[in-house]
């Protein structure tokens, strides 16, 4: 009788135990999310893209002879002090930026000269030999083989005059490449160098960028592609210099998409004169769209990946279910970003509701609730 007492107890007390002692834990809550009503973007308004800045062009500074580096161009520093010359450093045409050690190429222009100067003592003396074999052999005072050697020596004195010479100049060429010169003014890139390092024919000493003028490179869409034209002028602006425009042309137009992103690179020109603007500076532009066509705008943060495909796109809707606000997975087509929204073409009407904090965390029908 007391065995069946105490179960009965223990079975009545078990309601009170999940609820009083954490049966909370077993309660379902709902996703906190922030949502957005879609909205027409002003039509008027342009669009706005980032850009990098690139150099004109840049070259490679490379060592054509082998040697250790024993000289880098010293500059003075920030702190006044004399510093090797570095990355972003300017520097003008022909300035000596690296030396190796000349000293065997030195020798070998010396063994050359003296080359040629024996070269040129024997071609004097066949020369003239020459001359009086020619003279003796019209006079018949010569005989046709004593002649005929004289002319060898005459000739053979000549070709080793040629690659004496010749030696000579490939000599002091090869002594000219212990230095290092820009064929350009322009601003460092890179330094691969330190003293004492063993360069070899090829080796990267420096990466030079011409800076005169700069390119600044952005991307749009198929559906922007008839607002840029080449010629057009652009205003450029960067947050690192506030407050001035640069102005530059349309100068090229990829013919064709990036295979990856689909979208199709567009080059600026802009004159450079007093090096404000530096390679790998981040630009802004905007491009005006020329028609009317009103477009939706959503958040960037509201954007997630397709489940049907990783190179499509979705946003979460809510809609109303019973009483419970649920979330509504809607792959949308994209079109261009104003700023940190992005325009969408398709999938949307206006008026709907889109999450967009939280998009990153919910799925398709869940339950969430909106906070403000």
């Amino acid at each position: 009788m007391k065995t069946t007492i105490k179960v009965v107890i223990l079975f009545l007390l078990i309601p009170c135990f999940v609820s009083s002692c954490g049966g909370d834990q077993y309660k379902k809550t709902t996703t906190p999310v922030r949502v957005e009503e879609v909205k027409i973007q002003d039509e008027n308004a342009p669009l706005r893209y980032t850009a990098t800045v690139n150099p004109y062009s840049q070259v490679s500074l490379d060592f054509q002879v082998r040697g250790y580096v024993i000289q880098i161009l010293q500059v003075e520093g920030a702190d006044g002090r004399m510093r090797d010359i570095q990355a972003g450093d300017f520097v003008t045409k022909d300035l000596p930026l690296a030396q190796i050690d000349p000293t065997d190429y030195l020798a070998k222009v010396v063994e050359a000269k003296a080359q040629v100067a024996e070269a040129k003592a024997t071609q004097q003396k066949d020369t003239e030999a020459y001359r009086r074999a020619k003279i003796l052999y019209a006079e018949q005072s010569m005989t046709a083989p004593e002649h005929d050697r004289a002319v060898k020596n005459f000739k053979v004195s000549n070709a080793q005059v040629l690659a004496a010479e010749a030696n000579l100049v490939e000599a002091e060429q090869n002594l000219s490449y212990c230095t290092l010169t820009p064929p350009s003014d322009g601003a460092l890139l890179s330094r691969d160098i330190e003293i004492g390092a063993l360069v070899r024919p090829g080796s990267q000493g420096f990466v030079l960028a011409d800076v005169a003028a700069v390119k600044v490179l952005f991307s749009v869409p198929d559906t922007v592609l008839g607002d840029v034209s080449l010629g057009e002028v652009m205003e450029v602006t960067t947050e690192s210099i506030k407050d001035t425009i640069f102005l530059g042309r349309i100068t090229e137009i990829a013919p064709a998409a990036n295979t990856r992103t689909r979208v199709f690179n567009v080059e600026i020109t802009i004159q450079n004169p007093e090096n404000k603007l530096k390679p790998g500076m981040i630009a802004s532009l905007n491009v005006f769209k020329g028609n009317t066509n009103p477009v939706y705008a959503v958040p960037l943060a509201s954007i997630v990946r397709s489940v049907n495909s990783q190179n499509e796109y979705a946003v979460f809707t809510i809609k109303e279910s019973k009483g419970k606000t649920r979330t509504e997975r809607r792959d949308v087509k994209l079109g261009s970003i104003y700023g940190n929204r992005v325009a969408v073409l398709e999938g949307l009407n206006q008026g709907e509701k889109v999450i967009t904090m939280g998009a990153q965390i919910v799925r398709d029908g869940q339950v969430v609730s909106i906070i403000h």
